[in-house]
């Protein structure tokens, strides 16, 4: 919600439908109003994480607020400016007087703290005089104390450049001979009136590009990081940097299977300028190019062509190669996904706005600039924007996901609106739909192809701010443009007629369950050679598992899952998240169209009901990967799971 007045619940209400709103009682212990010591965690995780309102003088209950008021705010006040301004208690504060008020709400006085996001060379941002154990991040609706390793990482990020770190014990025969040939041949082309990098032997060339360099200080020299990643064999850059991994895949939407993949498998040499041209390739090989001249000469670069590289280039250099995340490239046959591991170094509406570049590695985009592969600084994420304008793609998608920190950027490689969609939303809303804002016909388009969708819905289809999001479905909602369902935080949106699933209506009752047999049967069974997966008594062909004997086809599809999930349910180790959530995608992915309940994936699983739900199902509900069976009622006891 933008900086206006807080006149009543409902507008607290449309506050939270996003996860940048705290509410606390504040009332203290005799009633009068108190600073509350948790508010201070909240603090902590809005200032790391994206910013945030908390409000004091409110009771929350089961996502109904309830406007306590506080009778005399002044001392807390006070006591907030106390607190905020004590380096023992919070290590720095980032709070002005506007950032401070007193709102009137039903005729009660709420106080409303209005948290900025800190900046990077701020962060982390921590209570009690110690980053380690009073560093907290926002996940959600909930303030979440950070590992040292995410604590540590923060503090990484204060340094201006990271790729310029010289690598101790790394040398010119961790360089990659044939990328440095071609890389040369590249700067050669670029430049063809001749340059005096190109003078200099290979060591010089190194140093002239940022590749080598020598400290004045400590007089240590050596390859840097930089030069490693981008021209070093894979070897080094195992040695140097253990998780590094990048990714290509390429996918067949029908199978959501891969048809095409490139990876570091020892055929090639690993670094990023070889997975460039390798990707780059790829990525625009079925782009149409029509018929252009100039200076005679025919022009095969079109304003697509230009987008995939310059994003290309931007998640090669923006990635942060010490995180235990993978550089993912993803193309499907209508977007491309890039993801890199790191946050932004700013945040993403400026960006887009452009002009104010923090790059997190400048020498290796330095060297894409060399050979004429990318933007001066600044100015990429805008002209990836204006080149898909200018092919009339849909507007980009540019977010960030925290956990684990990840950058991606989507380009939907189809028209905005079609003639089709033209005139099937003037048919549902009329013509004045084209009077409104980017982002209520964004809202309207995914009304218009989706039966139902909501907050975060919108959120991974756009990059508008989540309280943007918020007053614009507000607003279509008064205008009559959608119907809603639901309360707060589980409210959806969908085009008055389409009959949203519940288990009483028609709707509900033609949705499709796995019907299980009994789970504690399966590890009897699993290990059984009559039902192994490579037993001919469970091929399709055989005529013991015909159409006409659905009993057994179930048997087999539990004995499956029950072996997808065996690797969690039986193993005695500390599971990682991504570890679990891929197993959960699997299982999924394995029931096909049918609905997993909770009490099933729960038994597979090996996991409690309540943490399975409220520690993995509902983030992944959240991040897009899985959908609800019943989507106004997440907390039915018959609730089902399948992937989005």
């Amino acid at each position: 919600m933008p900086d206006s007045t807080l006149n009543n619940t409902s507008d607290i209400a449309l506050l939270q439908e996003n996860s940048e709103v705290e509410c606390k009682l504040a009332g203290g212990k005799d009633g009068n109003g108190a600073v509350p010591n948790d508010m201070w965690e909240s603090y902590s995780a809005f200032a790391n994480t994206r910013g945030g309102e908390i409000l004091l003088g409110i009771r929350e209950k089961k996502g109904h607020f309830i406007v306590e008021g506080i009778k005399n705010p002044a001392p807390l006040i006070k006591s907030i400016w106390d607190i905020v301004n004590n380096p023992q208690k919070i290590n720095h504060n980032l709070l002005s007087e506007n950032n401070v008020k007193i709102e009137r709400i039903d005729g009660k006085s709420v106080i409303r703290i209005k948290v900025p996001r800190a900046s990077r060379e701020l962060r982390p941002i921590y209570i009690n005089n110690n980053p380690l154990s009073g560093t907290y991040v926002r996940r959600y609706e909930a303030d979440q104390k950070c590992w040292p390793d995410i604590v540590n990482r923060m503090l990484a990020e204060r340094e201006d450049v990271r790729d310029n770190r010289i690598l101790e014990g790394f040398g010119l025969d961790d360089i990659d001979p044939e990328s440095l040939r071609i890389y040369r041949q590249m700067f050669i082309d670029a430049k063809p009136q001749g340059h005096p990098f190109l003078e200099q032997g290979t060591a010089g060339f190194l140093r002239s590009i940022k590749a080598w360099r020598k400290d004045r200080k400590t007089k240590q020299e050596g390859l840097t990081l930089a030069g490693l990643v981008m021209f070093g064999t894979w070897d080094a850059i195992q040695d140097a940097l253990p998780n590094f991994f990048v990714d290509y895949q390429e996918k067949d939407d029908s199978s959501h299977r891969w048809i095409d993949r490139v990876f570091p498998d020892g055929s090639w040499s690993g670094n990023i300028f070889d997975f460039y041209r390798k990707i780059y390739r790829k990525l625009t090989v079925d782009l149409k190019v029509g018929f252009q001249l100039k200076d005679g000469q025919r022009i095969n670069d079109t304003p697509a062509h230009e987008a995939i590289r310059e994003a290309l280039v931007n998640t090669l250099a923006h990635a942060d190669y010490t995180s235990d995340s993978s550089l993912l490239i993803e193309k499907h046959p209508d977007f491309i996904g890039f993801r890199n591991p790191g946050l932004m170094r700013v945040p993403v509406k400026d960006a887009i706005a452009g002009g104010d570049s923090l790059c997190r590695n400048p020498a290796v985009h330095q060297m894409f600039l060399n050979i004429g592969l990318s933007e001066k600084a600044g100015s990429g994420v805008p002209k990836i924007y204006s080149n898909c304008r200018a092919q009339k793609w849909q507007t980009p998608n540019l977010y960030e996901k925290d956990d684990p920190e990840q950058t991606l950027l989507e380009l939907r490689m189809v028209n905005l609106v079609s003639e089709e969609m033209h005139i099937k939303l003037i048919e549902l809303f009329g013509d004045q739909y084209k009077d409104l804002s980017e982002l209520k016909r964004s809202i309207l388009i995914t009304a218009a192809t989706e039966s139902w969708f909501n907050h975060d819905r919108i959120s991974a289809l756009t990059s508008a701010h989540t309280r943007d999001i918020t007053l614009a479905l507000s607003n279509l909602v008064k205008a009559d443009y959608l119907t809603s369902a639901g309360v707060h935080k589980d409210k959806i949106y969908h085009i008055k007629g389409v009959e949203i699933p519940t288990p009483d209506n028609e709707a509900g009752k033609n949705i499709t369950f796995i019907s299980s047999p009994d789970l504690s049967q399966l590890s009897l069974f699993s290990e059984s050679p009559e039902l192994e997966l490579e037993s001919p008594e469970l091929e399709l062909e055989s005529p013991g598992f015909s159409k006409g004997n659905p009993g057994i086809q179930e048997k087999k599809l539990w004995t499956e899952l029950f072996i997808i999930a065996a690797p969690i349910r039986d193993g005695n180790y500390r599971v990682k998240r991504k570890e679990l959530e891929t197993i959960i995608i699997a299982l999924c992915n394995k029931s096909g169209d049918k609905y997993l309940k909770l009490a099933q994936l729960a038994e597979l699983l090996g996991r409690n009901s309540d943490t399975l739900r409220k520690n993995y199902l509902s983030p992944m509900l959240k991040s897009q990967q899985l959908e609800l069976a019943f989507p106004t009622k997440p907390s039915h006891p018959e609730q089902g799971y399948k992937v989005k």
